[in-house]
């Protein structure tokens, strides 16, 4: 066998564990959302919500993580978990109004895309209140200054999360928009913490 027959089975070899992996989490997640769907649906959330801000404080700012930090992450996390998945009907609600309707077609923007942009929308001002939570958690100060730059962060995480949002709004049940959603942000926060690390790295900031 070649070299790129051997490169070749062994990404399909890949492929197919995961797929399989992704097979069993879903049908574990659907056995657990029948069962628990409140509790299924905190978790979800919470996964995002404390993991991403662990993720923000401890390897993104290089700070150490305290059971205050957990305690209120935890809490808004339930709050999420029962308003968030809301936001997908109200967004169809809000697109469907005649005169959003024709607003977006004279754009040329389709109805699946105007949901979406629609629904990141409705996360803006959410996410201003979930910064100033933050801020709060953090006992940083609350004042304009801080929020023009959560409301720079938040328009630029906007971008990516947009297409999460297209995914969440047109292909997805929406008992899966919870567990889709965390796991954005924790590939968020992520990517934000690798890039600040090669910053420092680069300009040997510590």
């Amino acid at each position: 066998m070649s070299l790129l027959e051997k490169l070749k089975s062994t990404g399909e070899s890949v492929n197919r564990a995961s797929w399989r992996t992704l097979d069993y989490a879903v049908d574990a997640y659907n056995h657990a959302y029948e069962s628990h769907p409140r509790l299924t649906s905190y978790i979800s959330a919470a996964v995002g919500t404390v993991g991403g801000d662990i993720i923000a404080k401890r390897f993104a700012e290089g700070e150490n993580v305290e059971l205050r930090d957990i305690a209120f992450t935890a809490g808004a996390s339930i709050a999420q978990s029962y308003f968030y998945p809301k936001l997908i009907p109200l967004a169809e609600k809000i697109v469907n109004k005649p005169l959003i309707k024709k607003a977006f077609e004279k754009v040329r923007i389709n109805t699946n895309w105007a949901k979406a942009i629609t629904l990141t929308a409705l996360f803006f001002p959410i996410n201003m209140l979930y910064w100033n939570f933050l801020s709060l958690k953090n006992k940083s100060p609350i004042n304009i200054n801080t929020n023009l730059e959560g409301a720079k962060t938040i328009a630029e995480a906007s971008i990516p999360y947009l297409g999460v949002d297209y995914v969440v709004a047109n292909k997805l049940d929406k008992k899966y928009a919870l567990p889709v959603w965390s796991a954005a942000e924790l590939g968020w926060n992520t990517y934000v913490a690798l890039q600040n690390y090669v910053v420092k790295r680069l300009f040997g900031m510590s």
